[in-house]
Parts: structure tokens; sequence; C-alpha cells
């Protein structure tokens, strides 16, 4: 569907993406959720037609649907698929009455075939999905730093370092008195062989989690040599990461929070990850 010399559409689901969507199918993996044979490429105002009306829009009549529109389209060579299918970037969730997950497309070319490489969209797929595996390692990675983080004060971490104070909540991440353990925490999880496969908007997600995690341990780490603690609020290098992905407002409201501030940041990028990626966890 194309406006012009831009693609205006939203890629649908066949077969419903989460357990309340029209066609919903528990039998697929999620490879088989998001592959291509599941897809759809509807205009809005047809999505929302098919979607309230899952009697008469059935998984059958929705594929055959689609072959018949590829049977119609110009065939295009691989290499200008992948070219199309590289450029493509879903960017926000759309919220549906009946649960299928979409995504607004606007791609400055016009589009000439309703194909796409089944390798590139499974490959950018498997990209999405690995990013989200690591997401989720780097939180298990960090847990202690944001358990403390979430129940000691600035003042009560700080006065660990002085006094010895809360000694027994603080010996938890006491491995970050090792001058390379946080350089070890944060190398062991490494994003880049999917970088090529996801949008800028994904990678930038991903880049500043893993740096928020890195910042935060290496305070630890500096907290420990210095016996001193070494605040993510008043880190510039923090104040940077956060300012870079987040609302100023948001930013502003985590650092005036005594505790979880850093979890709260947290919560809030692997959100939008999610809705980036069109991805449920």
């Amino acid at each position: 569907m194309a406006l012009n010399d831009t693609l205006v559409g939203e890629i649908c689901h066949i077969k419903g993406n989460k357990p309340d969507a029209a066609r919903y199918d528990p039998s697929q993996t999620p490879a088989e959720r998001h592959d291509y044979d599941n897809l759809i490429l509807l205009c809005a105002p047809h999505h929302k037609v098919i979607d309230d009306d899952e009697e008469s829009y059935t998984v059958a009549r929705l594929c055959k649907m689609k072959a018949d529109h590829e049977a119609h389209a110009t065939p295009i060579s691989d290499k200008e698929a992948t070219q199309v299918a590289i450029g493509y970037s879903p960017v926000t969730t759309i919220g549906q009455a009946g649960g299928i997950a979409a995504h607004n497309i606007t791609a400055n070319f016009t589009l000439h075939s309703g194909q796409q490489t089944d390798s590139v969209s499974k490959r950018q797929l498997e990209a999405l999905e690995n990013l989200w595996v690591i997401i989720r390692a780097l939180r298990k990675e960090f847990s202690l730093i944001i358990y403390i983080d979430t129940v000691l004060l600035a003042k009560e971490i700080d006065d660990y370092f002085k006094t010895g104070l809360y000694r027994e909540v603080m010996e938890v991440v006491r491995d970050y008195a090792d001058p390379n353990y946080a350089a070890r925490k944060i190398t062991s999880v490494d994003p880049e062989k999917e970088r090529p496969f996801v949008s800028n908007r994904i990678w930038s997600i991903v880049f500043a989690l893993r740096a928020l995690y890195g910042r935060a341990a290496l305070l630890m780490q500096n907290s420990f040599l210095d016996r001193k603690y070494k605040d993510w609020r008043a880190d510039s290098g923090t104040e940077q990461i956060l300012r870079g992905m987040l609302p100023a407002p948001l930013v502003d409201s985590i650092k005036l929070k005594p505790t979880g501030g850093l979890s709260a940041a947290i919560d809030y990028l692997e959100r939008q990850f999610l809705a980036e990626a069109g991805l449920q966890e």
C-alpha cells in the first residue's frame, strides 16, 4: 500500500500474537507466530474491520487474500527485497480492540511487491528475540546493584562505606570491591552481532540499558575503592545516558526517588524495547 512514494500500512498477524487476539493459535511457536507466513499487510481501516469480525475473516480466508494479492504483484529481485526488508523499521505498537498487535509503517520507498525474503525477516525476528534475551541477562547479572538501590537510601549506602552500617545488606555487592569485577560482568553480555538486523532506535535502547548497568556497576566499584558512595544521581555519565533516552520530566522524577530510581529507568527502557520491537515478554 503506497501513498505517492511512501509506504503506509500495518503489518498484522493472521493468527493473533497473544491469547486474547483474534485467531490466536496456542500451538504456534514464537518464531512461527512472527514468521512471514503469519503476517499480512493491511490498511488501517481494513485492519480494524478484520480484527472486529473474526467469524468472517478466518485464517484460511486471510491466507487466501494474501496469496491472491501476491500472485498479482510484480516480482522483484532478492537484492531489492532485501534492501526493502532492511529499510523497514517498525516504530509503534498500535493497541487494537481485538488484540492483534500491529505497527505503523512509514518508509520512503515505493512498494513494488508484497513479498519479502524469508531469510531476512526470520533473521530480523531472531535478532529481536536474541536482544530481549540479552536484556533479561543484563537484569540478572546486575540484579544486586538494582536491589541495593531499591532497599537502601543513598545516605544509608554511604553510611556503610564510612561506618560499616547496613553491612548485612551491602555484603551482597561485596564482589564489586574487585577492581576488575564490573568490567568482567559487562563484557560477559555482548549484543554486537545483532546490530545490523535491527533499527537504530531499538539498538539505542539496548546500548543505553547496557551502558546504564555498566555505569552503575562502575560507580559501585569506585565506592568500594574510595570508601564513599558514588551516587548515580550525581554522576554526569548516568545523567547523559538517561537524558539521551528518556523524557526530561521522567528523568527528573526518577532522580528524585529516594529508592528504586534505577529500577524505574530500566523498566521504562525495557517497555520501550518491547513496544518498538512488537514483542511480548
